[in-house]
């Protein structure tokens, strides 16, 4: 469980306190996972990495006036130690058409697979996230088709949020949530892994104003789409074949040092999910028993949010 966060601006004029965005959708975006904590930016046709080994409320990020695009994430460690930071995201990749980030939110369970199969490039990053840069490169161009490929060859839990050079932010939407606005008299999108997320940030961020007044939108993503965020602000869409991930927990592989409901992170978040859950109509009992059941977090939240009726 980790979380993604990101902006978009179209507009010609530059948003005041974009900064002040950025750290607001970071810190909420901390609830999703307190060990590290990184951002990527795009301006004048280059990618900025920013990342630490600590939780962004510790944080303050810094990138000042003109950036347009955005990718952040929020990591909650599984697969390579936070304390290395090149394990932490986002990633960085190259391909012919120039450099990219990316950023992911899930657990991909056949990366050492892919990684022995493909004969990918031996590299110093042990998370499991960075076999989807390596399959990207690997197409030697970021675009639907290489973005598709590496859908189909992963296994496991995703989505993920691509920002190139250019300012397009692509979100390649599998079984983790994500909720995505957008605020057509500011010519912006903004998007976090949940609605809760989203808004608590946007209520003390420059965009109050707009919120408060309901001007937004929210843009729907289904599970096998790919949106492309266009530096225009239009948006374009293409579609993988989505494999569900059914059957064992990512903590049965034996990959992972983190186990499920263990320590003072997980059970606070537990309760922050059972008090959702009853904001939305359910009971603090169904969420023990779809943990009990073996579900993880993120299919809870996408339980909670996107599915009508009792549990």
């Amino acid at each position: 469980m980790c979380g993604l966060v990101g902006y978009l601006s179209y507009s010609d004029k530059n948003i005041k306190s974009l900064e002040k965005l950025t750290n607001s959708l970071m810190s909420q975006a901390a609830e999703r996972g307190t060990d590290a904590a990184g951002i990527a930016f795009c301006t004048e046709h280059k990618i900025t990495l920013l990342k630490e080994s600590r939780s962004a409320r510790e944080l303050e990020f810094k990138h000042g006036d003109g950036v347009k695009a955005l990718i952040g994430h929020t990591r909650h460690s599984t697969q390579g130690s936070e304390k290395k930071n090149y394990n932490n995201h986002p990633f960085l990749g190259k391909t012919s058409g120039g450099k990219f980030a990316l950023a992911h939110n899930g657990v991909l369970i056949n990366d050492y697979d892919l990684r022995k199969d493909l004969k990918l490039p031996k590299t110093q990053i042990e998370t499991d996230s960075f076999v989807a840069v390596q399959l990207i490169e690997k197409k030697r161009r970021l675009n639907f088709e290489s973005l598709k490929y590496m859908a189909e060859k992963v296994c496991g839990s995703f989505s993920f949020s691509v920002l190139d050079e250019c300012g397009n932010i692509y979100i390649v939407k599998g079984d983790s949530p994500l909720c995505l606005l957008h605020f057509p008299k500011l010519k912006m999108y903004v998007y976090a892994s949940t609605k809760e997320i989203l808004f608590r940030a946007l209520i003390d961020s420059p965009l109050f104003d707009s919120v408060s007044k309901c001007e937004f939108e929210f843009i729907d993503i289904d599970e096998g789409e790919i949106l492309k965020l266009c530096a225009d602000g239009s948006i374009e869409k293409s579609e993988f074949e989505y494999q569900m991930y059914v059957g064992r927990n990512w903590w049965d592989y034996g990959y992972y040092t983190v186990k499920p409901y263990h320590g003072k992170y997980d059970r606070a978040y537990i309760d922050d999910l059972k008090a959702i859950a009853a904001y939305n109509g359910y009971y603090p009992e169904d969420i023990d028993e779809l943990l009990d059941s073996g579900f993880s977090f993120d299919e809870i939240e996408e339980y909670i949010y996107c599915m009508e009726g009792e549990v």
